[in-house]
């Protein structure tokens, strides 16, 4: 039996080829992300999904965000199942969590994909960037502070 391989987008999808159809899914750490899921809207079954275009939304308690394709095809089947439970979708992202089926055409189109070592040195930069963001914010207060001490110190003399 031919092993299945799982590739990543930079949209933290992951993607698994079994001939010419690739099942869809969101990373873990993108459900995680996200936090409370309260709602998805996921395309019908025929419909055609384009590279780098959204195919449906997902909406957490915090954000509202578009699931944005990674190859492009026409949907063979959809998991219907996690729009009555978004909670199989939070537990278990990998495997029962799945999104759509997708017919593709071009089978070329997962060799722009990120094998798995590739997906977690992205996840790591993205970390790394958003550490540097709060150190660079923690500055931007800390002067913001400064300022105002310095200014209401003026006010008094």
């Amino acid at each position: 039996m031919e092993k299945v391989k799982t590739k990543y987008s930079l949209e933290h999808n992951w993607i698994e080829l079994k001939r010419k159809v690739v099942t869809i899914g969101i990373t873990d750490y993108f459900v995680e992300e996200l936090g409370d899921l309260i709602d998805l809207c996921l395309p019908k079954v025929s419909e055609e999904i384009i590279f780098g275009i959204s195919y449906g939304e997902i909406e957490s308690i915090n954000i509202l965000h578009d699931l944005i394709a990674p190859l492009s095809g026409e949907i063979v089947k959809v998991n219907s199942d996690l729009v009555a439970s978004l909670k199989i979708l939070q537990k278990d992202p990998f495997d029962t969590g799945w999104l759509i089926k997708v017919r593709i055409a071009d089978t070329g189109q997962l060799d722009t994909l990120m094998d798995e070592d590739e997906y977690e040195e992205y996840k790591k930069s993205i970390k790394g960037k958003e550490k540097e963001a709060g150190k660079k914010k923690q500055k931007v207060k800390i002067k913001e502070e400064r300022k105002k001490k310095t200014e209401s110190n003026g006010e008094k003399q």
